[in-house]
């Protein structure tokens, strides 16, 4: 991928999508992988002419997300989880719903849940963890959105503003990191895979929450002294100070 391909006031770590996608390519050839190589190029088409905040093409997300799966080298990590997090974001950002997904009932179910939905008379706070724990429906949605939280958490500085980042840091440590402990007990036989991701997830926001003075509510985490509660950004609720 060259520099001119980015959109204009991009910033930050380039990353090349071009490599990403023919490592994947390969790697999915290798291990018989259908549906995740017919999803790496659905989602190309469909993500094609889009950018993230930082300015660099929309693709590069979902291709970090799988080349860091498929890292992992968990059995977990099939071709169907796969395919869920390279068309994660597919329904959301296109047109297409989720019933038109021409892919397995396990990968349209694990886009479904990886997908937010909004009930007019629900608060925001009301939906984000209704959504949250609607993940527990699909093993899929679930490591895919650990995976993208991971993901989103290691990128965001430079990208997000601080209040942006710090809702991010809330967010996870109240709905996110609950909702996957929550995880091992229904599928006991990803007990180590989530462990990975919780952790890995967590000691990101950990150090996040640190940079930008974030007290989380996780008992194992020691607030600093200056720490302030930005749940207010999560809820809603009026700040308290």
């Amino acid at each position: 991928m060259s520099v001119i391909s980015l959109k204009e006031g991009a910033f930050g770590r380039v990353f090349d999508a071009d490599k990403m996608y023919v490592y994947l390519k390969g790697a999915f050839a290798g291990a018989g992988m259908s549906e995740s190589t017919q999803a790496l190029t659905y989602m190309r088409k469909h993500h094609e002419g889009q950018f993230r905040n930082d300015g660099q093409p929309y693709e590069i997300h979902p291709l970090m997300m799988a080349c860091y799966a498929m890292s992992l080298g968990d059995e977990l990590i099939t071709d169907s989880v796969i395919a869920t997090i390279l068309l994660h974001d597919v329904c959301e950002e296109t047109s297409v719903p989720v019933e038109a997904l021409p892919f397995s009932e396990a990968v349209r179910r694990g886009v479904k849940h990886i997908t937010l939905t909004r009930f007019h008379n629900e608060t925001k706070y009301e939906q984000k963890k209704r959504y949250m724990n609607e993940l527990l429906e699909s093993l899929e949605a679930t490591i895919a959105k650990a995976i993208d939280r991971y993901v989103n958490l290691a990128t965001m500085p430079g990208t997000f503003s601080d209040d942006k980042m710090r809702k991010n840091v809330v967010e996870t440590d109240m709905l996110l990191l609950p909702v996957l402990k929550q995880a091992k007990y229904k599928w006991p036989q990803a007990t180590k895979l989530l462990y990975a991701l919780r952790t890995n997830i967590r000691s990101v926001n950990d150090v996040q929450a640190t940079l930008l003075g974030v007290k989380l509510t996780d008992p194992g985490f020691v607030n600093s002294p200056h720490a302030k509660d930005y749940a207010f950004l999560v809820t809603g609720e009026a700040c308290p100070w």
